[in-house]
């Protein structure tokens, strides 16, 4: 009678077992980098787009930026950020220095910063 032993299944189940369980893991692991590369790609892309409207805003209304803090709310990626543009001087009276951190916003929590953009804005 030819066949397999009861020992030969149970070691042959283990042997798939442990290569399935390695698969998975790896499989996860890929996954959350996947997702952690898409959110910090929206991130900086709302970081950018922050300063591109401020840049646009200041073409059609040339002044000098005062300085301060803001913060507000976007939606990207069916997501929700929380955007915080800080705009503090420079040795140049025209010229200011631009910093935003992006955050997402995960049941009311603020996670991140996923993105943190320094950029120099003038009146030309």
């Amino acid at each position: 009678m030819k066949g397999f032993t009861l020992l030969e299944m149970l070691l042959a189940i283990a042997v798939i077992a442990i290569v399935g369980t390695t698969i998975s893991t790896a499989i996860g692991g890929v996954a959350n980098q996947t997702y952690s590369l898409e959110r910090k790609t929206v991130a900086h892309w709302i970081s950018q787009n922050t300063i591109t409207k401020l840049r646009l805003d200041l073409r059609s209304n040339p002044r000098a930026l005062s300085e301060g803090r803001v913060t507000n709310r976007s939606f990207m990626g069916e997501r929700e950020w929380l955007v915080e543009t800080e705009i503090k001087s420079s040795e140049h009276p025209l010229l200011r220095r631009v910093e935003v951190d992006v955050y997402e916003v995960v049941q009311g929590d603020r996670r991140g910063p996923y993105d943190h953009l320094i950029a120099f804005v003038g009146r030309h």
